[in-house]
């Protein structure tokens, strides 16, 4: 019985928030009928209070009801234990998805005359609680300068870009020599990068418009190639200039400003796919295009830099299928190749990517 009661009092102690509180004035602990004012930021402060101590309110790893206003509760328990009848949050951490699910507070322990509250514009928002989940509590008020109050940024505009190698995943044609298949797969790698412009609300959902470019090139020497009916040969230098491009509407899911140590994001786009191989064929240009709906899905994590700039990895699918080619020849003459089913011209990569985000 004694183990049992030792493992729920572990698991009890795992839920509740981690809290660690000190003070370099001892007073005597106040009831809870008395009120603990708080304030965000310290031109909202009296002219005169004494700071007796600090406490911060975290997560132990386990730690379950962790909502805002249940960590904010914590800090006045701690502050009227001590004797503190007002407290200055000084930080406070926002869940995200790479991290804590925890709101995580620290503040400072003060202690002021109550005559002073009398001087201030009662508020009744806190401009710390900019998370729309919370909730403030009926019979508290917030006491600062309603002249210094501003309410927080929550939409405007967001850019990011990525740049980085790109690898497409279609097989190459049967019936390659060693040296040809070699070929293939260098022109299967290339250079991706793309820019997207969007609109986000509430600092978290957005939409916009996104392009983006896969370009690949290469030169094989000497090669006899026969074609599809086996009655003609060319022999010679073959190239390539491939390059795939998209644009079309983007919607973006990510992280706010409060995500101290950065934000994770993810993304899905929709829309057109055009493919464009300026090539050579034993010295002669021919110019293949073709285009179809094409999809992008991506998703990073990037690390805060400044309170508006974010560097860090990003990694998308890309991708779509073209089922006709355009052939143009120098002679300006053209032909259309409807593929067959089995022949559809794969345009599927992975673009790994470094990007950067910047917030307006």
């Amino acid at each position: 019985m004694k183990y049992l009661l030792l493992f729920v009092s572990i698991a009890f102690c795992s839920c509740s928030p981690k809290i660690r509180t000190s003070v370099s004035e001892k007073h005597e602990k106040l009831s809870e009928e008395n009120k603990v004012v708080v304030y965000n930021d310290k031109s909202e402060l009296p002219a005169n209070f004494d700071k007796i101590g600090t406490t911060n309110i975290g997560d132990t790893g386990f730690t379950t009801n962790c909502d805002f206003d249940t960590m904010l509760e914590k800090a006045k328990i701690e502050a009227r234990k001590n004797g503190a009848n007002a407290i200055l949050i000084t930080e406070h951490l926002f869940p995200h998805m790479m991290g804590s699910t925890c709101h995580r507070i620290k503040a400072d322990l003060l202690r002021i005359d109550e005559n002073t509250f009398l001087d201030k514009t009662v508020i009744t928002i806190d401009s710390a609680r900019v998370d729309s989940a919370s909730k403030i509590s009926q019979n508290e008020s917030v006491y600062a300068n309603s002249a210094n109050y501003k309410s927080p940024q929550k939409s405007g505009f967001l850019l990011t870009a990525n740049v980085g190698p790109s690898f497409r995943v279609a097989s190459s044609p049967d019936g390659l020599t060693s040296e040809q298949k070699d070929y293939f797969k260098k022109l299967k790698s290339g250079l991706s990068y793309d820019v997207t412009a969007y609109y986000v609300k509430d600092g978290k959902a957005g939409y916009g418009v996104k392009y983006n470019v896969y370009k690949s090139s290469g030169t094989i020497y000497d090669q006899k190639i026969t074609l599809g009916d086996g009655s003609t040969t060319i022999q010679g230098d073959f190239s390539d200039d491939i390059t795939i491009s998209f644009i079309g509407p983007s919607f973006l899911l990510t992280e706010d400003q409060h995500a101290r140590v950065g934000e994770a994001n993810l993304e899905i786009a929709l829309g057109y796919m055009g493919y464009q191989n300026k090539s050579g064929v034993a010295g002669f240009p021919v110019k293949i295009t073709g285009g179809n709906l094409g999809m992008i899905g991506g998703m990073g994590y990037h690390f805060r830099i400044t309170p508006h700039f974010l560097v860090g990895p990003q990694v998308s699918f890309v991708g779509g299928v073209l089922k006709k080619l355009k052939y143009e020849y120098a002679d300006g003459s053209t032909w259309t190749d409807n593929l067959g089913k089995d022949d559809y011209e794969n345009l599927w990569r992975i673009d790994l990517a470094i990007g950067a985000k910047y917030r307006f």
